[in-house]
């Protein structure tokens, strides 16, 4: 019964899933989710031993509380700002509930190995015969014959053990989201890079590049006083440049608080940006341009400026239609209009928010691209990301295939799902130092 209800649920989940990938619209991700919750209680109750009907109605409860808890970052779109308690309350409840999300989802995903492993236990454990409770303390009675003891106790361990197996991937999810939530998703880090650019004019050996990104500000997101954390370590490193490289703030009166908390990093030069796709969400261009304006932080789209010897080019995300994804075709056309004033022999930086730009600029001449926009996977090993091999130029320093061009991608500094696990949110100083 649970197994036809399983497949029957994943069944009618996978077109909303898919719906609201290829469409992300807010308001479909509490229908999304309870589609997935109710897979993931359906999968413990009939896969894991013991998975009585007490623990049932707690995950359900669990499950529903989570839900409930997604509705006003939804809601607060169409029906204004919501009071001052529920946003308080949301901030009170948003750690533990992102941490059952996570869960939920890595069972989801690891559920190929658990559930089978499940299933052939509980086959096992109906083919043993019952041992009565009153015999684990065999052993502690003096009378006992030895020959029963050794005969009750390694079943009995044997029995615990293959009962426990199958709650391994589940409950290790659950400590790993815990640690992934309510850790290192707080807990920012100073990333220095060095990179090494041909031909690059002496006097600008050492130019120190500051770069954040994908902060994703809003009451119901990122807050502002993370924000904080991470410029206070920029502030300190003497930097000749800041970039903002897009997905700053996902709630429009934030928006510039956000700028202008970015634009108290001292540097030497200025600070300089490009939007990312998320800024598309907030308001129309005119009222991003003046954002930065206020804040005075230039913003560069389709075009370049020369700043301390370096040509910085920007470009806008390059979309097509309401829904802000990346249209890789029109990024020639942005590349000829953000380079057009580039002279013979500038070294060229170009700010750029989504990385798969990177295949275009090969050819162009740039030195460099600066990228966010995947917040590197927010899952690594060893300072790469796990989902490299699906989803190629997500985290760290990438080298072009036919020409010098590189290309560096930022973890980013803040999170649309507040967990991070090997790939914590940073902020990055890049230093520029001759091939």
């Amino acid at each position: 019964m649970f197994g036809s209800l399983a497949f029957g649920l994943a069944s009618a989940a996978a077109p909303v899933v898919a719906q609201s990938f290829n469409r992300p619209r807010m308001g479909v991700i509490p229908l999304v989710a309870v589609a997935l919750f109710a897979l993931w209680v359906v999968l413990l109750r009939w896969a894991l031993p013991g998975f009585g009907r007490k623990l049932l109605r707690v995950f359900v409860l669990l499950a529903a509380a989570t839900v409930l808890l997604m509705l006003p970052r939804v809601l607060w779109r169409w029906a204004g700002a919501p009071p001052g308690w529920v946003t308080a309350l949301h901030g009170l409840f948003l750690g533990p509930s992102t941490v059952v999300q996570v869960a939920m989802l890595a069972g989801i995903v690891t559920a190929p190995l658990w559930v089978p492993l499940g299933l052939w236990v509980q086959r096992w454990l109906r083919k043993q015969p019952v041992v009565p409770k009153a015999e684990t303390a065999l052993a502690k009675v003096p009378f006992v014959p030895r020959r029963v003891v050794q005969t009750v106790q390694p079943l009995l361990s044997r029995r615990g053990l293959l009962q426990t197996l199958p709650w391994v991937l589940p409950g290790g999810a659950m400590v790993a989201a815990s640690y992934g939530v309510l850790y290192e998703a707080g807990h920012i880090a100073l990333r220095r890079v060095r990179i090494a650019i041909p031909g690059l004019p002496k006097e600008l050996w050492g130019f120190r590049i500051g770069q954040v990104t994908d902060i994703h500000i809003s009451r119901f997101q990122t807050q502002l006083r993370h924000l904080e954390r991470g410029m206070e370590l920029l502030a300190g490193e003497k930097l000749d440049l800041l970039c903002p490289t897009g997905d700053l703030c996902d709630e429009p009166r934030l928006h510039l608080d956000t700028l202008r908390l970015i634009k108290q990093v001292p540097t030497r030069l200025g600070h300089i940006a490009c939007v990312g796709n998320h800024e598309l969400y907030l308001a129309d261009r005119g009222t991003i341009s003046r954002a930065y304006e206020k804040a005075q932080i230039q913003l560069l789209e389709e075009e370049s400026a020369l700043i301390g010897g370096i040509r910085l080019a920007g470009i806008g995300f390059a979309h097509s239609g309401r829904v802000p994804r990346l249209d890789e075709s029109l990024v020639p056309g942005q590349l000829e209009s953000a380079l057009k004033d580039r002279r013979q022999g500038e070294p060229t930086i170009l700010l750029a928010h989504h990385p798969h730009v990177f295949p275009h600029v090969e050819g162009k001449g740039v030195a460099l691209q600066l990228s966010g926009h995947t917040h590197g996977g927010q899952v690594g090993f060893l300072g790469k990301s796990v989902l490299e091999p699906v989803y190629p130029l997500i985290r760290g320093h990438y080298r072009g295939q036919h020409d010098p061009s590189q290309l560096f991608v930022s973890a980013g500094l803040g999170h649309w799902l507040q967990f991070r696990f090997g790939c914590p949110p940073e902020v990055v100083v890049i230093e520029l130092v001759p091939a």
